[in-house]
């Protein structure tokens, strides 16, 4: 199985000659990869690193149950106003939209103030369901539920928090380019 991985994984950098993984912030270069390959156990996809934004897939993720986080690269060290989530989710069956709905209605349990807008953000290939819920001036979560299709076990949620105040047009284009940019590569990989 670790064989089958590994021979995928020498296709897609093959396929993809300028991809890397994120594991941290990383200072160390400067130039911008064309794809990050993000993986687990049972799946790789591969997401770009939206300009002026940075990565992460280590303990910054994993605080907030993510694959992978972005974060503007002047708050790279923490506290992030703002952040990009990307998440893979075992699909129950290609109903998505109910997904997102049942997140929206925990949302209005926890905060029966929010409220609720439909976002026009979609992926170029894969069908996408977005809301924009919001407390006006405590918090606004972009949310986007994303499905591959029959040919993936899986589905994405990308998400961007705002902090106090809706995102400006620089980030709602950090949001989009993320979830325009992912790409199911795979269901096969195993972690050992």
């Amino acid at each position: 199985m670790l064989r089958r991985a590994l021979g995928i994984l020498a296709l897609l950098l093959c396929a993809f000659p300028e991809v890397a993984t994120a594991q941290g912030f990383s200072q160390a270069s400067q130039n911008k990869l064309e794809r990050l390959i993000v993986y687990g156990d049972g799946f790789a996809f591969g997401v770009k690193e939206p300009d002026d934004w940075r990565a992460d897939t280590g303990e910054i993720a994993r605080k907030y149950h993510v694959n992978i986080l972005f974060a503007p690269r002047q708050a790279a060290g923490g506290n992030e106003n703002v952040t990009i989530r990307v998440r893979v989710n075992r699909k129950v069956d290609e109903n998505t939209i109910e997904d997102l709905n049942y997140d929206m209605e925990q949302y209005k349990k926890e905060f029966p103030e929010a409220e609720f807008t439909d976002l026009s953000v979609k992926h170029p290939e894969y069908r996408t369901f977005a809301k924009l819920v919001c407390v006006p001036d405590q918090f606004y979560e972009y949310v986007a539920y994303i499905n591959p299709g029959p040919v993936s076990r899986f589905t994405f949620s990308a998400a961007m928090s705002k902090t106090s105040k809706p995102a400006t047009p620089e980030e709602m284009k950090a949001f989009e380019s993320v979830l325009k940019s992912l790409v199911w590569l795979s269901a096969g990989v195993s972690q050992k």
